[in-house]
């Protein structure tokens, strides 16, 4: 009788480590999604940075990605960096949580009139030209208007 209380403990805590291990999941994921109406994010590289480096990185497909890392505290400080359209999110990941994020279409496209203002920016500076800095936010503001209504076209 001993022998099979002990038997039937050591099978309940056998079928138990499954459970245990499950419980115990300390992947941090981060799923990212552009506008389905926006074209060329695909194949671009998606990373996912602490202080000490990169953690995870992907390439966007279908206007999606998904990064995962294993974090070992609590909690740990991180960054989804975008590369493609200059975006950059501060996340804090905790072991067994997903965070969803949502790059808006006004957001990709502020991002990338931004981007181009400062490179003509720095070439009209380079030459000697300067313009003030209200002329540069209003030719912002104009691109990205144009870029949207483009792409609802």
């Amino acid at each position: 009788m001993r022998n099979t209380i002990l038997l039937l403990a050591l099978i309940a805590l056998i079928g138990l480590i499954p459970w245990m291990v499950s419980r115990n999941n300390h992947t941090a994921t981060v799923s990212g999604s552009f506008p389905d109406e926006l074209t060329g994010v695909d194949y671009s590289w998606v990373y996912l940075r602490d202080e000490q480096g990169v953690l995870d990185s992907c390439v966007v497909s279908e206007n999606r990605f998904k990064l995962q890392t294993e974090v070992a505290q609590r909690q740990l400080a991180a960054t989804v960096e975008i590369p493609c359209c200059s975006l950059t999110q501060h996340v804090t990941l905790r072991p067994d949580h997903e965070i969803a994020l949502r790059v808006s279409l006004d957001e990709y496209y502020r991002k990338k009139a931004e981007m181009t203002a400062i490179e003509t920016m720095a070439r009209l500076d380079k030459n000697g030209i300067s313009l003030p800095d209200s002329t540069w936010q209003m030719l912002r503001d104009s691109l990205v208007q144009a870029l949207i209504e483009l792409q609802h076209e």
